[in-house]
């Protein structure tokens, strides 16, 4: 077996939590022109309940647009929109959400999404 180093090299630039924030920046890297690859992006669409438990959706690039990747997320709001509770009332919320859970289905993830900008995306070499 040779030890030829692999030209298929990712690294990680964000981690979403949010379909929303997931759609918002895959069409910004597609803008781009930068290939991003979404680890845990289909478990995410089957079930979006489990995606704070299994750590969000890894947002992967390719090691030489990497770069360019955190400079594009680096020019982003580190603190997106997020968008009012149904009725800005909290125990009108509490008790919407809990008649929602009761039925069966998760809230929606509100994280926001984490951006690696620094040397910590590198993998070792």
């Amino acid at each position: 077996m040779s030890r030829i180093p692999a030209p298929d090299r990712f690294e990680t630039v964000a981690w979403v939590y949010s379909p929303s924030d997931l759609a918002i920046l895959l069409s910004l890297f597609e803008h781009a022109d930068i290939h991003v690859f979404g680890v845990g992006r289909c478990l995410a669409a089957v079930d979006p309940g489990l995606v704070t438990a299994l750590g969000g959706i890894e947002l992967r690039v390719h090691h030489e647009d990497g770069d360019e990747a955190r400079a594009l997320l680096a020019s982003l709001d580190p603190a997106p929109f997020r968008a009012r509770l149904p009725f800005g009332f909290w125990p009108l919320d509490l008790l919407l959400f809990l008649a929602i859970g009761l039925l069966g289905a998760p809230p929606p993830p509100r994280q926001l999404p984490t951006f690696v900008l620094g040397a910590a995306a590198r993998p070792p070499t």
